[in-house]
Order: C-alpha cells, then structure tokens, then sequence
C-alpha cells in the first residue's frame, strides 16, 4: 500500500513539473550537467543590453577563446588532405597522386543544392527534355563529391567575400573581408594578408584569369586579386577616409597591383568601378535592389586605359573589349593579355539580356582560348563565377536565378568539351547557400516554378518559395481576412515576367543567404581528393596539392614525380627506351 501511495504522489509531482515546465520556454538552455557530460555549450545574450552590443561582446568571448589565423586553417586544410590521402592509401587507391596542370573552378554563388535541383528541373522543362526531374546537369557526372561546411569564423550564416577567401586563399575570414584573415586591420593592409590560388599559379608559371557574371570588382572574383579590410570598398569612393592611407580600393589593386595586373584573362562587369563607365548604356528590364546600385570613382582614373598601357610597356600584347561583337572579332589564340568588361554594373541577367553582351557560356571559352597555350605554358588557373544566381534569389526572382543555373551549366558543358580532362581539374562548386524552398506535393512533371498543391487544396501556394525577402509585400493582401493572408490572383502574363517575385513569409528588402552545406563536384585529376564534408577552405588545398603550387606543393613527394597523364606517359617512354638500348645490336648484325 506504501508503494502504491508513494508512486502515485511520484506520478503527480512530476506530472505537475512536466506541465510548469512546458508551458513556459526555459529562461536558459543547459546542454552541460554538473556530472561533466560533454556536449555544446551555449551561450545566451542578456536582454538588458542592446542586441548589435551584445552580439559584438560574444562575437568577441568566441575569438579570445582561439585566435582563427590563417595558421589555424592552414593547418585545419593540411589535416583534412592527410585524412583524405591516407584513406586512399588504405585502400590502395594512388589516384590521389595524379596532378593536373589546369585548374578551372566554377563557383554559382548562392547555388545550394536547393538551387541545384530546382535548377535541374527548370533546365529538363526550360529545353522540354521529358518532364523534368530526371534531367542531368553538367556537374551531375562528375565522378566525386562532397558536401562543404560554409560558416565564416564569426557567422553561422556567411557572406561571399569571407566564403570566397576560403576557397581561394586557404583561410577562413570575417564575414565581408577579402584576402585577409580573422587578425585584419582597417589601419593596416599588411596585418592578416594572404595569398591566392592566382598568387601560388603564377609563381609556377601558370597563366591565369577571372571570369564572372557580376562587376570584376565584386567579393567572389575580388578574392583571387585583393587584399582589403572591407568588400565595399571597390572604388577609391567608399574607403572611409581613416583607412585611406593604408588601402588601395579593389578595382586598382585588380590592375596595380600582383596577382590582379598579371592577368591573363579579366572578364564580367563592372566598367564604372574602374572608372570607364559608358554613358548610352541601355537598361530595359526595371530590375530592382541594392545590387543593382554601384559606386564611381572620385579620383577620375581610367583603369582599362592605364592597364593598355602599362602592357604596351612591358610589350606584353593586350586587347580590352566591351561588347560581343568585339570579343568575338579577336583572335584569341594569339592574344596574351585580355580584358572585357561588358555593363557598367553587373551583367543582365540571362534571362533579359542586354544586346552586346557575351553569355557566361562565351566567355569561359574566350578564356580558355587565351589561357590554353599547350606545350608552350606550364598550365593555367580559371575562376569562373554565376554571380547572378544569388542575386537573382536575393530579390526572390526565381525564375531568373534558375536561368542563371542553365546559363552557369552551358558553361561547365563547354569547358569540358574544350579542355583535355587527362590534365584539366574542374570543380563546381557554391560559396554558400540561400533562404529559398522547394516544397509542397506537387506531380511529377509539375513546372518547377509553378504551384505545389495537391488537385482541390486550398490554398494554394508555389513549389519555390522564400523564407524572406521582397516577395513578401507582393503577395500579401492588405484586405485579408485571417484565413487569406496572401494574393493569388496573379495573371499568367505577371508569373511568366522575369521580374514576378515568389512568396517570401518575412518581409525584407533583401533576402537572405543560408547557412546549410553547399556541394562540391570534382572531375579530372586530383578529383578523387573530393571526398566526405569538410570546412570550406580545404577547396585551395585540392587545388594546392593537385596544381602543383602553393602551401600543399611539398605535403609529399607526388609533385616532384608529377604522376598526371602526361608527366606518366613521358616517363613511360624514357623507361622503354632506356630498356630498349641493350638489344640495339640485335638489329644492326
């Protein structure tokens, strides 16, 4: 009877605890007993003090904890490789050792695997391949992948400048620095600085070049050439002025300065920031957003000029253009040095392009005109970047952000069928992702940018949608009673517009990155170092290791035997007729 009572009264206090305690949020979350269990702990801001004052006083507990150097990460990348070659090695794989002497990464800047599937669909109906889903990418081939870990050292959530040093200088940074790691300095342009992909090729003798949909000047293609405290700072213009004296703006490091004015290959947008804007610029599409803004230049340099000339001076043979037409004049194969910069600003989006611009697909082939020089160089090194898929998904144009996704494909298409992939490593890549869902129950076949309802639900909603962004007031209906919140009613001719933005449920002016893992394609040698998830800076340590050149080139001695394709073949013929000559005499009797 005891027992009974004691269970019973047991059963009530802890019924009543369950209920005190789930009815409430907890004041704080515990992860950690007091029986030392080990697991996260999480720190929680103190409501007296105001969110951006409290945020910067964590932000800053975190970094005295451990200073996230370019050191730290290099060794970070380094670990990484050695975990991924002597798995190889256990399974007496050596195809680990082979070495590339090109290397073209193509990075879609927002293109999560969200993106990437949307993007396969829309491709499957955009060319009316069947019903959509079981249409291919390029990319979808490729023999290795991975999942990338994309956080800056101070955001869940990154940017693509911080993103963009990872992959290409090595280090993880803050989130809007480029070139420079987590010790950065807005008064000192030395403190933090790193080196490049681009810096570690030209040092071997590669050649090298950039090519993007965005202005040259933005984070992605700015992290491969420049080293600054802050991404905005790509006109003399936006330096604030206590930072003047220790900085150069992005655009003139780009042609003043190394790696940027040893180029090969400089091809996007973005003549205003180098101070070479063209007045009839024609502009018929209203896209909307801050990207659509871009700075000018105070100090009335001419940038393209001064980067003609300084060719003519070291008798290097240069061309710039800025229209179609004019790239397609030139005779590639024998230009040293080119230089097209096609918008004022970014380049249109694909899906309303401007008359006498190039399509990504156009320019990767020009660059690899220029680069490709065979037995005459020692290889090259190529950024490619769809800049406007995130842009696209910024502003909640879905449609023009999956046509970005085709256009980034025609690209990577072309660049396989052009280069040799005994010798060539390409990658294919996102710096990061965004707030963007495929959702619903919608049939199989159903148009990827069209509704997601099962036949009769109500109501009804799209397969693409945003958890933020400028959507949001678009659809929402000023006069809804609390069971019709948004507009529906759009005609046929407004979805179809390039410029219709998809339901976003948070209104902002601008939508937001996300912070999930991004993927990692690889196909060529060194490929095979594309494997498992792992931080997003050990992507320069593929390249490194592969390529023969930079902070992994002496990780072991497979550089030295250089065992690529061709180095292969050439010491396969040394050894056979170095076998050959003992039997000479068998012939001459």
């Amino acid at each position: 009877m005891f027992y009974l009572i004691y269970f019973c009264v047991v059963s009530i206090i802890l019924h009543c605890a369950k209920a005190a305690t789930t009815s409430f949020p907890p004041p704080i979350i515990r992860t950690l007993d007091t029986t030392g269990q080990v697991g996260p702990e999480f720190k929680t801001l103190d409501p007296a003090v105001p969110v951006d004052e409290a945020t910067h006083k964590l932000a800053k507990a975190n970094e005295d904890k451990k200073v996230e150097d370019s050191k730290f990460w290099f060794n970070v990348g380094l670990k990484q490789l050695e975990k991924i070659v002597n798995v190889a090695k256990n399974n007496d794989d050596n195809s680990y050792k082979k070495k590339a002497k090109n290397i073209i990464i193509f990075v879609g800047d927002g293109m999560g695997v969200t993106t990437i599937t949307a993007g396969r669909i829309y491709k499957g109906q955009y060319l009316k391949h069947g019903l959509g889903e079981e249409e291919k990418l390029s990319f979808d081939e490729f023999p290795y992948t991975a999942l990338v870990k994309t956080y800056n050292v101070d955001k869940q959530v990154p940017d693509s400048a911080g993103t963009a040093t990872a992959m290409f200088c090595g280090s993880k940074a803050h989130y809007g620095a480029i070139g420079m790691d987590s010790t950065r300095s807005p008064n000192n342009s030395t403190q933090g600085r790193l080196t490049s992909i681009m810096d570690w090729a030209q040092k071997e003798n590669k050649r090298t070049g950039i090519v993007t949909t965005t202005r040259i000047t933005h984070a992605t293609p700015a992290a491969t050439y420049a080293r600054i405290y802050h991404r905005d700072w790509e006109c003399d213009s936006k330096i604030p002025e206590q930072s003047k004296a220790h900085y150069i703006d992005i655009a003139r490091q780009l042609v003043e300065t190394s790696p940027g004015n040893k180029f090969n290959v400089v091809l996007g947008g973005g003549l205003q920031p180098l101070g070479a804007m063209n007045p009839m610029e024609k502009r018929t599409t209203p896209w909307e957003g801050g990207t659509e803004k871009v700075c000018s230049r105070n100090d009335t340099l001419n940038l393209p000029e001064m980067w003609l000339k300084m060719g003519k001076e070291i008798n290097d043979e240069r061309a710039f253009v800025s229209t179609q037409e004019e790239l397609k004049q030139l005779d590639l194969k024998k230009i040293n040095s080119l230089m097209g910069l096609f918008r004022n600003n970014h380049m249109t989006y694909a899906i309303a392009k401007e008359e006498g611009e190039p399509s990504l697909k156009e320019m990767t082939e020009a660059a690899i005109d220029v680069l490709e020089r065979g037995n005459k160089s020692k290889g090259y090194v190529l950024l490619v970047e769809g800049g406007r898929i995130d842009q696209g998904h910024h502003q909640n144009y879905a449609r023009a952000a999956l046509h970005e996704v085709y256009e980034f494909d025609m690209a990577i298409q072309a660049a396989l069928e052009k280069t040799n992939e005994n010798e060539t490593l390409i990658l294919v890549t996102a710096d990061h992702s965004h707030a963007v869902t495929l959702n619903g129950y919608p049939a199989r076949g159903n148009d990827i940018l069209g509704f997601a309802n099962k036949p009769g639900q109500d109501p009804i909603y799209e397969t693409l949608t945003y958890a933020n962004g400028p959507g949001f007031k678009d659809h929402l209906n000023l006069s809804a009673t609390t069971e019709n919140i948004w507009i529906t009613n759009f005609t046929e001719k407004q979805r179809q517009s390039s410029t219709y933005r998809h339901l976003a449920t948070l209104p902002l002016p601008d939508e937001t990155h996300g912070g999930e893992d991004v993927a990692l394609f690889a196909h060529g040698p060194g490929s095979s170092l594309v494997r498992g998830v792992f931080e997003q800076n050990y992507i320069a340590f593929v390249m490194s290791y592969a390529g023969c050149m930079g902070p992994a080139k002496d990780f072991d001695n497979s550089c030295q035997h250089r065992s690529g394709a061709g180095s292969l073949s050439i010491s396969l013929l040394l050894f056979a007729a170095v076998s050959f000559v003992p039997y000479i005499h068998i012939f001459d009797n």
